[in-house]
């Protein structure tokens, strides 16, 4: 038994497909460079950053890659401030992101763009998603896993649904 796709069905199951394929390449490369070097480039850049907001805002901050060597904590002081580990530095995200916005059929000059804008501001949420938790673990420890695990997630798939919708209705119009 055959099954006809109309153009909307077509375009739809092209998405996916290429979705899941840009999705499966960009993890790949990322699984590679992540086994070059412990703790990896994104992690320890996503360090320093978080470090110098601290420093910007009066904290006496510093990083260290602790005894586990896929894990960085910044300290004020003695005190912890956060632990910054792999999952943290919001590579994951961008790769999802990138992978639905290549997906679609859009213009090279926007897709470029757009991805370049999508990554800084993902990135950037991402490094005051950090900053915050460490002020909720310093000064609301009672607070911080459930910051942790459920508000700030949801606020950082939040933005990049809200950056998924404004591709496709604005950029894309679909």
């Amino acid at each position: 038994m055959s099954v006809k796709l109309n153009d909307s069905q077509k375009l739809i199951l092209k998405i996916v497909l290429l979705f899941f394929i840009l999705y499966f390449f960009l993890l790949i490369i990322y699984n590679f460079i992540l086994s070059a070097h412990t703790p990896d480039f994104f992690t320890v850049l996503t360090s320093k950053q978080v470090t110098f907001l601290y420093n910007l805002t009066g904290f006496n901050a510093h990083y260290e890659i602790l005894s586990n060597p896929a894990e960085i904590g910044i300290f004020s002081g003695h005190d912890w401030l956060v632990k910054i580990i792999e999952g943290c530095n919001g590579i994951s995200v961008i790769i999802v992101f990138l992978a639905f916005i290549w997906a679609f059929p859009a213009e090279l000059s926007r897709k470029i763009w757009y991805s370049i804008i999508g990554m800084i501001l993902i990135w950037g949420i991402n490094l005051l998603r950090i900053y915050v938790l460490g002020l909720i673990y310093r000064f609301y420890p009672q607070w911080f896993d459930v910051s942790h695990r459920v508000f700030f997630p949801a606020s950082i798939y939040g933005i990049v649904i809200l950056l998924w919708i404004l591709w496709i209705r604005k950029i894309v119009k679909l």
